[in-house]
Parts: structure tokens; C-alpha cells; sequence
């Protein structure tokens, strides 16, 4: 036989169940942090740096990374290009974030880390330049959470 009284209980903690689980949906619906994370989501072809952050960019790129990589950053054979078809091949899909993060872990080579964090921001900044990337009015963060929500994409 069924007990109506533990019938009556279970229907009641499945109503206040489904109730807070509603309160909970309609809270994260109406969060206003929600919709500020995704209008923050930028790709680089929002103008993520500026053109005088790319021209300090040029003169650390010129410093550290020229010898390798070449004026022209077309790479030696042995060190990457870091223009065209072989920049966007490697590195579509992923945020600033991560080639910022790859660029002062592993550069320049024999001295990683060894610049300092705005130094790498500006030879991000000369990479997205020459990569026909627009610039806009300000200038790209060193800050890995800013960072990490800029997508690099192979076209606007």
C-alpha cells in the first residue's frame, strides 16, 4: 500500500526543488556579468593595440628577435615566420593570450622572460602590424585576462 503522507512530502520537496532550480536559471539569465564576459569577447580585428605600441614593438622586435626571426619576419629556415600564411596557420583560433604567453616562455631563446611584460605586449603589437591587423585606440594589455578573450582569426 501506498502512504499518502510520504506521497504528500516527496511532492513537496520536488516542488521546492524545481522552484529553486527556476530561481537559479532566472538569476543566471539576468546576470549582467553573463552578458558583460561575451561583449567583452574581442577578435584582433577589433583594434586590440596601437600604432605607437607597434612602433615600440618594431624597435624590441629589431633588438631581440631580428636575428632569428629577420627584419622581414620571415624566419631562417629554423626560427618560424611570424607573417602570413604561417603566422594565421598557427595560431587561428587561439587568443593573444596564448601567443603571448608562447612568445615570453620561450623568447628570446637562451633568455626567456627576460623582457619585461610590456615589452612582449609590444612585439605582440608589431606581430598583429605586420600582419595587416588594424590598429585601433588602445593599446593591447600585458595582462593575461585581457588577453585571453582576444581570438585570433585569419579574417574579419
Amino acid at each position: 500500500m501506498r502512504n499518502p503522507s510520504a506521497d504528500k512530502s516527496r511532492r513537496r520537496v520536488a516542488a521546492i526543488f524545481v522552484a529553486a532550480l527556476c530561481a537559479v536559471v532566472a538569476m543566471f539569465a539576468g546576470a549582467p556579468g553573463l552578458s558583460t564576459v561575451a561583449a567583452q569577447e574581442a577578435t584582433i580585428w577589433d583594434g586590440v593595440y596601437t600604432e605607437e605600441q607597434a612602433e615600440r614593438g618594431m624597435k624590441v622586435y629589431e633588438q631581440e628577435c631580428a636575428a632569428c626571426h629577420l627584419d622581414d619576419l620571415m624566419g631562417d629556415g629554423i626560427a618560424p615566420a611570424l607573417v602570413g600564411s604561417s603566422f594565421f596557420f598557427r595560431w587561428s583560433d587561439l587568443s593573444v593570450g596564448d601567443m603571448y604567453a608562447a612568445i615570453r616562455t620561450t623568447m628570446p631563446q637562451g633568455a626567456p622572460a627576460s623582457l619585461s611584460p610590456a615589452g612582449y605586449a609590444e612585439i605582440s603589437a608589431y606581430m598583429l602590424q605586420k600582419n595587416n591587423v588594424p590598429a585601433g585606440d588602445t593599446e593591447l594589455s600585458s595582462d593575461m585576462d585581457d588577453l585571453e578573450v582576444i581570438t585570433i582569426t585569419d579574417s574579419q
